[in-house]
């Protein structure tokens, strides 16, 4: 290896340390656990305020991020929250010399794909806290942002589709010398976006978080989130696509031909991996990291080539030499559909999982308008492949000058651009769905449940039936006008194959119907939030309290996503 190239290879195997960064986690992080529950009533001032989550988080440099507010309105933290060694329990210190009262715990947090999550609670120092309801998202981040977010998100991926992309086509189309330069141009423009898109995602991606707490966006919070690890991946990314250029030629002349090309390859790959880990494929095992990445690749490379072929090696009637090279542009297209069909499959099983998540979630409609734009975009490229079979059979016999018939050619670039332009749609689409919140976490089915008790017809409506908080909504009406009225209820929670034996739900409030006479009084109960801690079949326990002697039982099983 010469000099230049064993320089090229120590420039990049650093900066390739990218496709390393897919850390194991879920989509979106959620509140297992606090300490003090939610709802309780404490006799001891706590210290400070314990809230474990299900997944590492991240803490946002807004002083507002978590915050302990009493009755007043006033803050009664002291400011200084942390996160234990792991990222999964969040630690809010509280000021000493608490008066009585309730007060209110509110944290957003980021979860493992960059989504900002908010929650909150409440407890009662002295005095009963009367939680009845879930606990809060707080601040829901802005929509304006989040739209913000998706539209950085397709202009990076269209910029990276020109800086990565068109190169490697023009190789397979054969282009001519007068040609690839012009590739060059149009690549390093696509670099310069894409970096001036990643700059502007720092920026963007940091409002987008700040909007979720009280504080809002400031100086000093932007300084500390351009050292998080989303920013630090962006600032990687502005590295290897530096690399790259000057790697690759005009620039670069010091390393043989193929040495240049391997690097630049490379570059090109971490440079996408970037964009993956700062995205839901980030948020995974690493599987689906490179699942993602290789999506993300096989995209870039099959738009790269429409672009190449609609707009630069298509504007004028076709040779013959260069009709004969489209077969191979067949099989390169091919190999990249196939990628991303099977990549996107993978995909869809991970962020869908459940196939009510696919029509009951924005996640899962967004996703329905991308597939069926790759539809459209197959069926055109199906089509163009069409036409340059049989344009191969009618000039098998003519020499390498011979054109298709005048308007032929035309007709083929019509179809090529239509198809890229429904790539490009894609691209866009996709920008919007790292932005979405995955349908698998999105998913909150509901299950309700008619069964009698005794002299009771009850109605047990479960939301959602999920792993994490829920709540339950229990009406019961007596059979006669004459059944005693319901005076409240006992329900515990277990799971039979699990290690949870015994988890109570609390029903506070008691609501009785319209009273009308000779019919029966339903009275509905609305519990609390209470945690379930996994999936699978659960068993619940419900007794219906009518009297001091009156009391009746009976056992329901339900099933946790």
């Amino acid at each position: 290896m010469t000099r230049g190239g064993a320089a090229l290879v120590a420039l990049a195997t650093p900066l390739l340390a990218v496709l390393l960064w897919a850390a194991p986690a879920e989509a979106h992080a959620y509140a297992v656990s606090t300490d003090p529950a939610n709802g309780s009533q404490l006799q001891t001032a706590p210290s400070a305020v314990r809230v474990t989550f299900d997944e590492p988080v991240t803490l946002p440099p807004a002083p507002d991020a978590a915050s302990v507010i009493g009755e007043d309105g006033g803050r009664v933290d002291t400011g200084q929250a942390r996160l234990e060694p792991g990222r999964r329990t969040l630690i809010i210190t509280v000021r000493a010399g608490l008066p009585h009262g309730v007060y209110i715990v509110s944290w957003s947090v980021v979860s493992a794909d960059t989504h900002p999550v908010g929650g909150s609670m409440q407890f009662g120092y002295g005095v009963p806290a009367a939680a009845v309801s879930a606990p809060t998202a707080g601040s829901a981040p802005s929509t304006g942002w989040e739209l913000a977010v998706a539209a950085t998100k397709a202009l990076v991926y269209l910029g990276l589709v020109a800086a990565v992309g068109l190169v490697p086509a023009a190789l397979v189309l054969g282009a001519e010398r007068r040609e690839r330069k012009i590739l060059w141009r149009a690549a390093r423009i696509g670099a310069a976006v894409a970096a001036a898109g990643s700059v502007a995602q720092v920026v963007v991606q940091y409002q987008w978080q700040s909007s979720a707490t009280r504080g809002g966006p400031s100086w000093t919070g932007l300084a500390g989130f351009a050292e998080s690890s989303y920013a630090t991946a962006v600032w990687v990314r502005l590295a290897l696509v530096g690399a790259a250029v000057l790697v690759l030629p005009p620039w670069n002349r010091l390393a043989p031909r193929r040495i240049r090309w391997t690097v630049g390859g490379l570059l090109a790959l971490a440079t996408l991996g970037s964009v993956v880990h700062n995205g839901h494929g980030g948020g995974g095992p690493w599987w689906q990291f490179a699942s993602t990445l290789l999506h993300v690749a096989a995209m870039t490379a099959w738009l790269g080539g429409l672009a190449t072929l609609g707009w630069l090696l298509l504007r004028r009637r076709i040779a013959g030499r260069r009709l004969r090279r489209l077969p191979l542009w067949s099989v390169y297209a091919a190999v990249a559909v196939a990628v991303l069909l099977t990549s996107g499959l993978v995909q869809s099983v991970v962020e869908v999982r459940f196939p009510g998540a696919l029509t009951s979630t924005t996640y899962g409609f967004v996703l329905v308008a991308k597939v069926l734009l790759v539809c459209v975009a197959l069926a055109l490229g199906y089509t163009g492949n069409r036409w340059i079979r049989r344009e191969i059979a009618l000039a098998g016999s003519l020499d390498a000058d011979a054109r298709p018939a005048p308007g032929q050619t035309a007709r083929l670039r019509g179809r090529v651009r239509l198809e890229a332009a429904a790539g490009v749609a894609v691209v866009v689409v996709s920008g919007v769905l790292s932005s979405i919140t995955p349908a698998e976490a999105a998913y909150a089915p509901q299950q309700q449940i008619r069964t009698a008790i005794g002299p009771f017809a009850v109605t047990i409506g479960i939301a959602p039936v999920r792993r994490g908080p829920q709540s339950f909504r229990i009406t019961v009406a007596g059979r006669t006008d004459a059944t005693p009225l319901a005076q409240s209820l006992q329900l515990q929670l277990r799971q039979p194959d699990g290690p949870v034996r015994a988890l109570e739900v609390r029903f506070p409030y008691r609501l009785p119907g319209e009273i009308r006479p000779g019919v029966p009084t339903p009275i509905t109960f609305p519990s609390t939030t209470v945690n379930v801690p996994s999936a699978g079949s659960w068993t619940g326990t419900l007794t219906v309290v009518a009297g001091r002697t009156q009391q009746y039982t009976t056992i329901f099983d339900f099933r946790v996503y």
